[in-house]
């Protein structure tokens, strides 16, 4: 589980999904921005909170909190 599809109907293409993922599971070529690497993502929901346009699905439990070493 973790980031499933990009809806291509409601994708601008900004890139913010491809900005924000720590995991780098996205990808761009040619101006498009693809899930390039979706066994790599960890459900943190970032990309689905930062895509303007709601084109992303994420499923799957949320990411547990990484502890800080404070």
């Amino acid at each position: 589980m973790g980031v499933e599809q990009i809806k291509k109907d409601r994708c601008k293409n900004c890139g913010r999904c491809y900005d924000v993922c720590p995991m780098d599971v996205f990808q761009k070529l040619a101006g498009q921005t693809f899930i390039a690497y979706p066994e790599d993502c960890m459900c943190c929901y970032l990309c689905e909170i930062e895509c303007p346009t709601g084109a992303l699905m994420v499923t799957g439990k949320r990411a547990r909190e990484i502890p800080f070493p404070y």
